[in-house]
């Protein structure tokens, strides 16, 4: 069983990495419509993702505030930028994934892909990288609901075998008390019949 749910893992974030993208979009985050790098966290919980993404943007050292609208003042990510920037940050909850959007605030422009490529990349990368654990953690999540289910279903197995051999025992039991109790009429009509 376990090797099994390992290879299922195994399989569903193989199959969540293929299908996580990051794509750039100029959409309206922070102060009106700028460039941002969207992605879909496949099977992911909104809250779940709104707690690890707070994490990561205090990780830079950033002031965080907000929640599904949330704002990292003076973050410091050197792979983007050699400056601190500020981070607006989107997350949805889409029914089967949540999309997290994010615009990086270089102190007078986005980032975006033409302008800033490499810094470009490494948001790109950090985008993805986030995805996929929180895609990761979802299937942890729903594996672990699962092996709850399977215990108390063998548990359950358990406990109907256990009655299943208690009822056969007690079947026995009633046979051999039949048994008795039709030896015992057949010695009680022998001896009615003697004392005729």
């Amino acid at each position: 069983k376990n090797i099994l749910a390992l290879f299922l893992v195994s399989l569903s974030i193989i199959a969540f990495g293929q299908k996580t993208k990051v794509k750039e979009s100029i959409i309206k985050i922070g102060e009106g419509k700028n460039n941002a790098l969207i992605v879909n966290i496949n099977g992911a919980d909104e809250d779940d993702v709104i707690k690890a993404w707070k994490d990561k943007m205090k990780s830079t050292g950033a002031k965080v505030s907000g929640k599904k609208s949330m704002f990292a003042d003076d973050a410091t990510i050197t792979s983007i930028s050699s400056n601190t920037m500020d981070i607006y940050s989107e997350i949805s909850d889409k029914g089967e994934y949540v999309e997290l959007a994010v615009g990086f605030d270089l102190g007078g422009a986005y980032l975006n892909s033409k302008e800033h490529a490499s810094g470009y990349k490494a948001a790109e990368k950090m985008l993805y990288d986030f995805a996929v654990g929180q895609a990761k953690e979802a299937i942890n999540k729903e594996i672990s609901a699962q092996e709850g289910l399977i215990k108390d279903l063998e548990k359950d197995q358990s406990k109907l075998e256990k009655d299943n051999e208690k009822l056969a025992s007690d079947i026995e039991d009633y046979k051999k008390r039949i048994e008795d109790a039709e030896k015992d009429i057949e010695n009680n009509k022998t001896e009615i019949e003697n004392k005729i």
